[in-house]
């Protein structure tokens, strides 16, 4: 395996204009990282996540190509919003599609696409059923254009919608495509209030990436800053390792799997970014070295 950060891990530095592009593959060479995987708004200009697109920006990958040439840093995957269910569903999926072309031009073999709003909570199982073949549809599409070019697309378990073990195996079952996989995020199922740990084991089969996180999670609000999940819990990031999530045993599961391939920490706790990101990446190592003994 080869451990590294998600840059959505540094948006609050990038934001700041505490860290630019190039100190992001600079920061993981200096710290033991081996990849980095790139959440496209973490690079938008302030205020302009929701509209940002990096295949319009040539400056920003061609930055991106020198500093992985310079560092030695790979960039491993890229991690962009979709919306197959909305009025402009075409354009969307074209979009993706340009975007599984950018991978290959950087010699990047993994793409990340949601295929819904993150914040989209279905008020009823119908909205679900009623969007399923369209997003099926739209993925399987996508997933023939990635097999062309030799990369690989994937959903994760993310927001609301489409997320839990069951929903994305059912979405991997219908598109059938051996260039269309799972990115696994072993915390996201807690916003769906699903065991980590089982979602974990019932998905890893299907991971052609891995993303790890930790999180505080209350049974009442604390107060602001926490997220309420689709049934009412709380949850809030963590430094991984000190959070509520029982990490060991879900490393555990992802060892056991065989799964062999890059794995994103992604922080997003209130803790100081780079204290969680050091102190994170630190405490995963450790922990995977002692469960391969």
């Amino acid at each position: 395996m080869k451990f590294g950060l998600s840059s959505y891990s540094f948006r609050p530095l990038m934001l700041d204009g505490s860290m630019q592009i190039e100190d992001l593959f600079t920061w993981l060479r200096d710290n033991g990282g081996e990849h980095l995987e790139l959440a496209t708004l973490s690079i938008a200009p302030g205020g302009d996540d929701l509209n940002y697109e990096l295949i319009k920006d040539d400056e920003s990958i061609e930055r991106l190509r020198k500093a992985s040439a310079e560092t030695g840093i790979p960039l491993s995957g890229l991690c962009i919003a979709g919306n197959f269910i909305g009025d402009d569903r075409r354009a969307q999926i074209d979009r993706v599609k340009r975007y599984v072309e950018l991978c290959d031009r950087l010699d990047v073999r993994f793409l990340r696409h949601d295929v819904v709003p993150w914040s989209l909570r279905a008020t009823n199982a119908a909205q679900f059923e009623t969007a399923f073949p369209m997003i099926v549809d739209a993925c399987r599409e996508v997933a023939d254009h990635a097999e062309r070019l030799g990369v690989i697309a994937s959903v994760e378990d993310h927001g609301f919608f489409m997320n839990s073990s069951e929903r994305v195996k059912r979405l991997l079952n219908a598109v059938d495509s051996p260039n269309f996989k799972m990115t696994l995020d072993v915390g996201n199922f807690l916003c769906v209030d699903e065991n980590p740990v089982t979602g974990t084991r019932a998905s890893i089969a299907h991971a052609s990436f891995v993303h790890i996180k930790d999180f505080y999670v209350r049974a009442e609000s604390p107060g602001p800053g926490w997220l309420e999940t689709l049934n009412g819990q709380f949850i809030r990031g963590s430094v991984f390792g000190f959070g509520d999530v029982p990490v060991k045993s879900l490393l555990k599961s992802v060892v056991d799997s065989g799964y062999d391939g890059f794995v994103s920490l992604e922080y997003e706790g209130n803790e100081p970014t780079l204290y969680g990101c050091q102190t994170g990446l630190a405490n995963a190592r450790r922990l995977f070295a002692e469960l391969k003994g």
